[in-house]
């Protein structure tokens, strides 16, 4: 989002959504490969046309972002025309600060009124149409950006493609025009575009949810370190199978020896030898031997 200072309030901007596609033309329709097929190869002349009909019961103020890097494009080239109230308004695009690929064009909609923008290549330069190598490919995006919508508004986006075939001899008696015209498809697949307004904030407000962000961004990253950690005692804890293997292999073998001596113990004892040793008998007086039995 974009942010702006309004006094003590914080203007933020929606994030612009995409439309479609555009393409201008002043070019052959086709390469020409061979020699007296230049009759095919006729130069088209052609515009992007979007209509804009605003659903809603409050006016909006609608800007629309031009994007194209190769071919760039340049506002010498090109012409933007508005038909908002029945009549044609010439304009050019606006250039983004600091972004040459990027142009803008601003338009106001009244509650349940459409409008019409169109940008064409600009035939009132005779050069370009001699030339015929215009071409400039691109995206559209549009936001709303006046305070009076608060609330989502339901747009109904239609673009096209129209052009105009020149004939080969604009000299000619009889001059044959011939147009074209077909719809893009849009980001949604549909019509329906449904666009939030700018937000208002105090810069109270705006403090705290910055605080929010940075207390999540901080439990992120402790959640991180300790995921980081993890692998280190999940080691200590649960050791390499190789050397269990070998802390297994010590304890049978303790535990082979201790029964090996415990066998012998007891085959002693069958041999009519005594299982407990001389020395580990307790010392027997006279005393308890002459005592008196119960």
């Amino acid at each position: 989002m974009t942010d702006i200072s309004n006094g003590t309030k914080i203007i933020r901007r929606s994030e612009p959504t995409l439309v479609s596609t555009f393409e201008l033309l002043v070019k052959p329709i086709t390469p020409v490969t061979a020699p007296g097929t230049e009759a095919v190869a006729r130069t088209v002349i052609q515009g992007y046309f979007l209509t804009i009909a605003n659903t809603s019961s409050f006016d909006v103020k609608l800007t629309l972002r031009f994007t194209a890097t190769t071919p760039e494009l340049n506002v010498t080239d090109t012409v933007t025309i508005s038909d908002v109230k029945g009549t044609n308004d010439f304009s050019d695009l606006t250039p983004v600060p600091g972004d040459p690929s990027r142009f803008t064009f601003t338009v106001g909609i009244g509650a349940n009124d459409t409008a019409l923008i169109t940008l064409l290549p600009d035939v009132t330069n005779i050069e370009i149409i001699k030339a015929a190598k215009l071409e400039i490919r691109g995206y559209v995006e549009i936001f709303i950006n006046s305070p009076s919508a608060a609330t989502p508004v339901n747009l109904l986006l239609t673009p096209e493609h129209r052009g105009t075939f020149l004939p080969q001899n604009l000299d000619a008696p009889n001059l044959d025009f011939d147009q074209l015209a077909y719809s893009l498809p849009t980001s949604t697949g549909g019509s329906l575009f449904k666009l939030s307004g700018p937000v208002f904030k105090d810069s109270k407000e705006l403090k705290i949810e910055v605080k929010e962000f940075e207390k999540v961004q901080k439990d992120k990253d402790f959640e991180k370190v300790q995921a980081e950690k993890l692998p280190e005692t999940d080691q200590l804890a649960n050791p390499t199978p190789v050397e269990a293997a070998n802390d297994l292999q010590r304890l049978i073998g303790l535990m082979a020896q201790r029964l090996d001596q415990i066998e012998q113990r007891t085959a002693n004892g069958h041999n009519g030898q005594s299982f407990i040793q001389a020395k580990e008998r307790p010392s027997v007086g006279q005393q308890v031997v002459n005592q008196p039995r119960n």
